[in-house]
């Protein structure tokens, strides 16, 4: 474990200036992964591909990991950890790649008084089992899947290709999901999904949940057992009507993504627009006057990481007389 030594703020930019030290060695090299490990008033930094893996280990609960730009090994989250990565895209504005975790990540959180939190990455693929209270904010995810147990997940800001999930206490906020299996048999504990772009695969059923502001676009023998829909958007492309039977009016059918979208025609990619057409925009509200699917609602999708994060790392090549390593990390103001 290394501990930092000294902190020099600036305005908007934060610079951590750290002195390391380095058992067995008086040459190191530089690591363009970085994991930050912030333990109550302690810095600890950890380099390499398995920079999250080493501070998760050495993390405790409530503990705080902010990872750099690039890409990082899967490993396993079991403690209630707050991660911080540098974004889920590129940023255009500060020109940082995001932090990725292209392989696999496992959760195996069974313990659900305190959260997991997952901001700001890229995921290649996620599995989850026996996992309770996990939130993801401003990710994009290619792949995930379940295990048995899963229970009060949060996806907020979100893009994720491939869902499926088993479980109650499901929350889906101001994002874009693409579900090929889906299955919650709690009338109790419905699942939730606000403002939000749901994509459903053959054969779906999206029981059990309650639907507000939000665009289903369905295909064949999709189902809605047992679940309620407010100011919602169908774009029917095959047999289904997940209305049928609805309680109330306050929702509208369509039969062509192009009716709805200025360019999104089904395909859930992380640089698509799912911006709505202008007058459809502003002659289908929801129901808290504000527009259907992510741009609208109290969160308005965005990608933009909301706390300072990595943006420049340099190491010395090597260390000095006292065998400290001199780190320089630098963090940009978010902006928002």
């Amino acid at each position: 474990m290394k501990n930092i030594n000294s902190i020099s703020k600036r305005v908007m930019i934060t610079l951590f200036v750290l002195l390391l030290s380095v058992v067995g060695t008086k040459n190191t090299f530089a690591q363009n992964q970085v994991a930050i490990l912030q333990h109550n008033d302690t810095l600890s930094a950890f380099y390499g591909p398995e920079a999250l893996s080493a501070a998760h280990e050495a993390s405790s609960d409530g503990d705080i990991i902010t990872l750099s730009s690039g890409n990082f090994n899967g490993c396993t989250l079991s403690k209630a950890v707050t991660i911080h990565g540098a974004g889920c895209v590129d940023d255009p504005e500060s020109h940082l790649a995001p932090t990725r975790i292209p392989g696999t990540l496992y959760i195996s959180k069974p313990d659900g008084t305190s959260p997991l939190t997952i901001e700001g990455v890229w995921f290649g693929t996620i599995y989850r089992y026996t996992a309770r209270n996990v939130r993801f904010i401003k990710c994009n995810i290619n792949n995930t899947t379940y295990g048995n147990g899963n229970s009060d997940f949060y996806f907020v800001n979100c893009i994720i290709k491939d869902f499926s999930y088993y479980g109650n206490g499901l929350l889906i906020q101001n994002s874009v999901v693409r579900f090929t299996y889906y299955y919650q048999n709690d009338q109790n504990n419905m699942n939730i999904i606000n403002n939000s772009v749901i994509c459903l695969n053959n054969s779906v059923d999206i029981g059990n949940t309650r639907g507000y502001n939000c665009i289903f676009a369905t295909a064949d023998n999709n189902g809605a057992s047992n679940s309620t829909f407010y100011n919602c958007v169908e774009i029917q492309t095959g047999d289904t009507n997940i209305f049928e039977g609805q309680l109330n009016e306050s929702n509208m059918q369509v039969s062509s993504y192009d009716e709805v979208f200025e360019t999104f025609a089904g395909t859930v990619e992380y640089n698509e627009n799912y911006q709505l057409k202008s007058d459809f925009a502003s002659s289908f509200l929801g129901n808290d006057g504000t527009e259907v699917g992510i741009y609208g609602g109290l969160l308005p999708y965005n990608t933009r990481p909301s706390y300072m994060y990595i943006r420049t790392t340099n190491v010395a090549g090597q260390t000095n007389e006292d065998d400290k390593l001199s780190v320089e990390i630098e963090l940009i103001s978010s902006g928002n």
